[in-house]
């Protein structure tokens, strides 16, 4: 199954660091949102979205991504960086109406 990560990682580097163990031991691609706006998802069997949690939202950068990038039928999957509880609302509204499967 071929996966990646799209994520923002803009403060402390925390979502990075993340990512990057995720990506090393699973061989998953890495997107960084804030410096690649367009790429073509369709190759991967999984899409996986990385935030840190900013007033209660993904970063917008992320927001963006999935907007503009996020294929129908796809496998996808959450990720959040945030000390306290996580908020998935703003993503989940993003990639609503895509038929992806969580």
């Amino acid at each position: 199954m071929k996966s990646v990560i799209i994520y923002a990682s803009t403060h402390h580097g925390n979502t990075k660091k993340v990512v990057e163990a995720i990506s090393k031991e699973c061989g998953v691609d890495l997107v960084d949102a804030t410096k690649v706006p367009e790429k073509d998802l369709s190759c991967y069997d999984a899409i996986g979205f990385a935030s840190g949690i900013y007033a209660s939202k993904f970063h917008q950068s992320v927001l963006n991504f999935a907007s503009v990038n996020l294929p129908e039928d796809k496998k996808i999957f959450y990720i959040c960086t945030y000390g306290a509880k996580g908020s998935y609302k703003s993503i989940e509204k993003v990639t609503a109406g895509r038929n992806a499967t969580l």
